[in-house]
């Protein structure tokens, strides 16, 4: 399957260019269309997170800052858009349906092939993460999360992360436009649960595809193996990560960290996920 269309939510934040930075990248490799999303919002949100007991004032207060706050991230993210969109050189459009962010990106990014995130941010770590978490869980559909800073290019090879779970499958097989165009496909095999004999089927696989890829494995718990994945990928020069996302719970990443967790915070290139 081709990508034809690439969803790029923005949040009127200083990581909008970057966002559309890579989704402009992956739409020129493939004829691409990119739709930029931005969700207006409603300041009503705002004020359940104040309690019951909270004064007809004090509501009033804080709706009207979430108001000034909203208007402000959409002429922010317009500008974002319209300075991209001028020099960018592909389709495009921007998107500003009503309602939260959360919903318009379940909504809009069920009807695209590929979503294009920002790492989530210290400042805006909350929200970040759940427009990550919403792409990723509740569209079904591969989410690229796009570096912080860096050069963006996918005429670089490629590595996959391979731990044998359902999670990297998926991956696998969402990448495939991004691997059969690369120059070197590297598969980083990491995990200790992973069989030994998994290597030959996958080889298999992906030469039926038409690849052939270099195996490095990481004899690493798999859920510690993260740095390790990352270094394979910086030593081969990749300018693509593709892996599966949260094969363990996100609580227990959360308590205890893990590959997801780590890849997100560290990444210094465009990682494609899939759950």
């Amino acid at each position: 399957m081709g990508i034809k269309v690439v969803m790029a939510p923005l949040s009127g934040a200083a990581s909008d260019p970057r966002t559309l930075a890579a989704a402009a990248a992956v739409a020129r490799k493939f004829g691409a269309r990119v739709e930029a999303l931005h969700a207006a919002g409603d300041p009503r949100d705002a004020v359940p997170f104040v309690g019951e007991g909270a004064s007809g004032a004090l509501v009033e207060q804080i709706v009207g800052a979430a108001e000034k706050d909203l208007k402000r991230r959409a002429e922010a993210a317009r500008a974002a858009y319209a300075a991209w969109s001028a020099a960018a050189g592909v389709e495009s459009a921007l998107i500003e349906p009503s309602g939260s962010e959360e919903d318009a990106i379940a909504r809009h990014g069920r009807f695209a092939d590929l979503i294009v995130l920002p790492r989530p941010s210290e400042e805006d770590q909350i929200a970040s993460t759940v427009a990550f978490e919403t792409a990723l869980l509740e569209t079904g559909r591969p989410v690229m999360v796009a570096p912080s800073a860096g050069d963006i290019s996918f005429d670089k090879p490629v590595a996959f992360a391979w731990n044998g779970s359902r999670e990297a499958a998926r991956a696998l097989g969402a990448g495939l436009p991004f691997l059969k165009g690369a120059s070197k496909v590297v598969a980083i095999v990491a995990g200790t649960n992973v069989a030994e004999n998994d290597q030959a089927p996958l080889e298999a696989y992906t030469a039926r595809h038409g690849l052939k890829i270099d195996v490095a494995r990481a004899d690493v718990p798999t859920i510690q193996a993260g740095p390790h994945i990352l270094a394979e990928a910086r030593k081969a020069g990749c300018g693509l990560l593709i892996m599966g996302a949260y094969t363990h719970s996100r609580l227990r990443q959360l308590v205890f960290g893990g590959v997801t967790r780590h890849v997100l915070q560290n990444a210094d290139l465009p990682v494609l996920m899939a759950h």
